[in-house]
């Protein structure tokens, strides 16, 4: 994918290898795991090899400003306004960024009601 398109920002549904953009997802979360001090698979050989390919981290980090965060809680106001719900399913076609960002909203949430750091109350 890299040497194809030269970035390693894979789309989360990437039609000609539908589990890459899935195993992409998974290799941040591991990483946020692992300096989050969690059990992880992530390790430093692989840290070394993912960013030998310029990989970005964080992907995107202006869903975590309040900025971001505002145009994110604007969308989903209009997603209710349209279907009458916030249930926003996290493979939802019309707009994937959407569905991903609730899904998050939602496990941050549950860390801080289970007593635990989250950037919901830090």
């Amino acid at each position: 994918f890299h040497r194809i398109h030269g970035t390693t920002t894979v789309p989360a549904r990437y039609p000609p290898d539908p589990r890459l953009g899935n195993w992409v997802m998974k290799q941040r979360h591991q990483y946020q795991s692992m300096q989050k001090g969690k059990t992880s698979s992530m390790n430093t050989e692989r840290i070394q090899l993912l960013e030998g390919l310029a990989f970005q981290w964080p992907r995107h980090k202006d869903t975590l400003s309040d900025k971001g965060w505002h145009a994110q809680f604007k969308r989903l106001a209009e997603f209710h306004r349209i279907h009458g719900t916030a249930t926003v399913p996290v493979w939802y076609p019309p707009d994937p960024k959407l569905g991903h960002w609730v899904g998050k909203q939602r496990y941050l949430y549950q860390q801080m009601q289970k007593g635990e750091t989250s950037s919901m109350n830090k």
